[in-house]
């Protein structure tokens, strides 16, 4: 008896405890709140419109102040907002097709900036002379994103 009622008040105090967890948005260790909702929802839309290959959706959701700088460590020249688009489309000007799966690592907002890290596995196939060649890439990306009219655009990460 004296060990049912003692583990009673430490049941009692773990629900409390367990109520005071805030909700986190299912699959993820990620705060349920509507900010991470609402940047979550651009990256669903940056996948969605990645795997339809349609480079103008991507644009889309691009901020009219977007600057990439990541395309600097493979060589190239950083990518601006007006060069933004002919980059997406030439990029996808030669894909056949792409599946692109998003595990989602971590969100960060802070006011009307916000960071998502995540996984990323693309697979894509490319038209060439002697047929369709199938191609897998997989990394660590970021997406940084800016509240802009309230909603939310991407900065850079495309």
């Amino acid at each position: 008896m004296r060990t049912q009622s003692a583990s009673l008040p430490c049941l009692a105090l773990l629900a409390a405890l367990a109520a005071c967890t805030p909700s986190t948005i299912p699959g993820t260790q990620i705060s349920d709140t509507q900010d991470n909702r609402a940047v979550l929802d651009v990256l669903g839309k940056y996948q969605s419109a990645a795997q339809a290959l349609d480079s103008d959706g991507l644009f889309a959701l691009a901020s009219q102040h977007y600057f990439d700088k990541s395309f600097m460590a493979r060589g190239r020249s950083p990518v601006d907002y007006t060069h933004l688009q002919k980059m997406l489309s030439d990029k996808f000007g030669h894909l056949k097709a792409l599946k692109l799966e998003i595990t989602i690592k971590d969100v960060r907002v802070k006011g009307n900036d916000a960071e998502v890290d995540y996984f990323m596995v693309m697979h894509f196939s490319i038209a060439e002379s002697a047929g369709e060649k199938w191609f897998s890439e997989s990394d660590d990306e970021r997406m940084v994103l800016a509240r802009e009219d309230k909603a939310w655009k991407v900065m850079s990460g495309l």
